[in-house]
């Protein structure tokens, strides 16, 4: 899916066997939804459609990737290159590692664990762009000209004074300090990171009213090395925010929603198109 804007596309990708790939997208009711299985690992892919820097804050079931807090636009997030893409494999517990993303129940997911299961089943992405740098000023003035006839140039110092001999060329002189050149762009980077999610604590029960469902849980560590750049936003708010919900595909049928083209078997007729009495087939002279 992208946004209206055309800033960024966002993708899940779930394992299929050894390999992540693209989730069906189901559209109801101007949301979209995804099917995700109990212990199925996944992905969130963010790619920048842009020629700019743009800044991608995610969260999965209200959590922030990075630091496990609730998730808010006043995080930092994940610096993203021009025409470049980010997978968001897990949440963030160093600058090399994640615990990666795994279906699970709503019992078991991270949100419940740590006794914040209200937003569970929602994947959200902010995006922001990157403030554009200020245009470098006019360069100075070129240098008079010197007159025709060979004379040396307005305030060069003669012979008698000290200066080159005639017919020598002027020294070089400075007019006036060099035009300031606007900084070359950081390299891309995610954000100075935010403290690692803390893992669940040991004993910990999970609240009894969390509802059933899926969730996202803490799952294995895997590598996802990040460094350090800046980045300032052109704006305080987000320029698009792009939303996912999943569910298990009984979920997704509660919902209403054609998973598996039922609506086109639920619509079938036993008289699809005969009307009146029945027609003899051809050559039949009763």
């Amino acid at each position: 899916m992208r946004d209206l804007k055309g800033i960024v596309e966002v993708e899940l990708l779930v394992e299929e066997g050894s390999a992540l790939t693209p989730a069906r997208e189901y559209v109801h009711r101007d949301t979209t939804y995804v099917e995700g299985r109990s212990g199925q690992r996944y992905a969130l892919r963010v790619r920048n459609l842009t020629g700019g820097r743009v800044e991608v804050v995610p969260s999965v079931d209200g959590l922030d990737v990075q630091s496990g807090k609730d998730a808010s636009f006043d995080l930092r997030g994940i610096v993203i290159r021009p025409r470049d893409s980010f997978d968001f494999t897990g949440f963030r517990i160093s600058d090399t590692d994640v615990a990666t993303f795994r279906f699970g129940s709503i019992e078991q997911s991270y949100a419940a664990q740590i006794g914040k299961p209200r937003n569970v089943g929602v994947i959200g992405v902010a995006v922001f762009e990157e403030l554009a740098p200020p245009p470098p000023p006019p360069p100075p003035p070129p240098p008079p000209f010197a007159p025709y006839g060979g004379a040396m140039s307005r305030g060069a110092p003669s012979p008698q004074d000290g200066g080159p001999p005639t017919g020598a060329p002027p020294a070089p002189q400075a007019f006036g300090p060099p035009a300031p050149v606007a900084p070359a762009p950081a390299p891309a980077r995610p954000p100075s990171p935010s403290p690692a999610a803390p893992p669940p604590a040991p004993g910990f029960v999970p609240a009894p009213a969390a509802p059933k469902g899926l969730g996202t849980t803490f799952g294995e560590r895997r590598e996802s090395r990040i460094t350090s750049t800046q980045f300032e936003r052109a704006t305080p708010k987000p320029a698009a925010v792009l939303v996912i919900r999943y569910e298990q595909r009984e979920g997704l049928r509660a919902l209403g929603i054609d998973v598996d083209g039922l609506s086109q078997r639920e619509t079938a007729s036993p008289f699809p198109a005969e009307t009146g009495f029945a027609k003899p087939p051809p050559g039949w002279k009763g």
